[in-house]
């Protein structure tokens, strides 16, 4: 069986394959933060709307400060947001100005009060600047019928002002695939449930709920399929209405393994049984008619990494995302990692950044036991120990880590 088993990567490609781009929906501006852009938008406006003033100072004609200092007449003040409608300008003459207020015809530089002295309606201006200096430009930012480069990215904050203040008012964006959850085994319980204590709580289900949810996707939790095959067939033939269904244990070869024993009843086709990986090996992949299907292992790292590395990356190309595979960084390690057989090992470890050394260094969690839930939540990267390498990986050696929880490093 371990020579049959596919590797991590190629895996990771076979699932991909099968990542259907969504179609999409209207949304209007202000539902869209959170959601993946369709297409590109279209601006309504000029941005800036007119020329205007980077500084609060005096709008005035080139030609009459070449030769410095020279005085002025101050005919008027203007503000952001007035009319410069009728207003213009005449050879030695000055506007006061205001940032951001429209420059006025005939004006087509603005110098700042820091070299100006005003006296009554006389303002003399101290030092040369050169012709522009301190107007932004109709349009500078973005013009009207301009295209927004965001086309597959996340409206951020960032994005989202972008494009209301270009006047979009509706926006494209992919529709959010449906995920169907499932947890199997006599041994679970539901979160809330402490009748027996020998009971475990189904985690794993709500961990692969929260990650994809907080992604993209519309998560159903289907509950806990006990170890019948009867059970979860009959579960797993309600999903109709999903893009994609997510299995938790059952998926080993031993006689109350319900995954692997409802494989033939619902005519699934395994595009791979087991991958040469630690944790995760039984993890399996195939479709149900025409619905991609993820059999994850029952043991929470487990569990935990199949859906980090192969669910994430292709839900994020199912929702459009132009980014959706996995943050990898390379670092140093801290300490000895010891490894004993040929699989490709992805170990929890505690990622920083060093400032001093300018590099990524980690060090791999005490225990990298699959059953150890806090090895996960104390981690925030899994450590790449490739296929061939065996025995010690001394302090210092070069590896590869994912980044799964950027927020304790950056």
């Amino acid at each position: 069986m371990a020579g049959n088993l596919i590797r991590p990567l190629d895996a990771l490609n076979e699932v991909l394959k099968c990542a259907k781009v969504m179609s999409y929906e209207f949304v209007d501006i202000f539902t869209a933060p959170g959601r993946v852009l369709f297409e590109n938008p279209i601006s309504k406006r000029f941005l800036p709307p007119l020329d205007n003033s980077a500084m609060d100072g005096y709008a005035v004609k080139f030609e009459d400060i070449k030769n410095i200092p020279v005085k002025l007449k101050v005919i008027g003040n203007i503000q952001a947001g007035d009319s410069i409608e009728g207003l213009s300008l005449n050879n030695g003459e000055a506007f006061k100005i205001m940032t951001g207020a429209f420059v006025p015809e005939g004006a087509d530089t603005v110098v700042e009060y820091e070299v100006t002295e005003q006296v009554e309606d006389q303002v003399t201006i101290l030092k040369e600047k050169k012709k522009g200096a301190n107007i932004r430009v109709k349009g500078e930012d973005v013009g009207v019928g301009s295209v927004i480069e965001v086309k597959g990215k996340v409206v951020t904050p960032e994005i989202y002002a972008r494009l209301i203040s270009v006047g979009v008012n509706f926006v494209k964006v992919y529709t959010k695939p449906k995920a169907l959850v499932i947890g199997t085994g006599n041994e679970l319980a539901y979160p809330g449930d402490n009748a027996d204590s020998f009971k475990t709580i189904d985690a794993n289900s709500f961990y692969i709920a929260n990650l994809l949810e907080s992604n993209g996707a519309q998560v159903t939790y289907l509950g806990i399929a006990k170890d019948s095959v009867d059970d979860l067939v009959d579960k797993i033939k309600s999903a109709n209405n999903y893009d994609f269904i997510i299995t938790s244990a059952g998926i080993s070869e031993g006689d109350f393994d319900v995954v692997t024993n409802s494989g033939k009843t619902l005519a699934i086709n395994w595009i791979f049984k087991g991958v040469s990986q630690k944790p995760g090996k039984p993890f399996s992949f195939g479709l149900f008619g025409e619905k991609p299907i993820f059999a994850l292992p029952g043991n929470p790292v487990s569990s935990a990494f199949c859906t980090f590395f192969y669910i994430l990356p292709f839900l994020k190309k199912m929702t459009g995302l132009d980014k959706y595979l996995n943050d990898v960084v390379t670092a140093t390690t801290t300490v000895p990692m010891f490894k004993k057989n040929k699989r490709v090992h992805f170990n929890r470890g505690i990622l920083k950044y060093d400032d001093v050394r300018r590099e990524f260094m980690v060090t791999p969690y005490g225990t990298q036991d699959s059953h150890i839930i806090s090895s996960i939540a104390s981690s925030n990267s899994y450590i790449v120990v490739d296929e061939d390498t065996t025995g010690e990986i001394k302090a210092g050696s070069e590896v590869k880590c994912y980044i799964y929880d950027k927020d304790s490093i950056f």
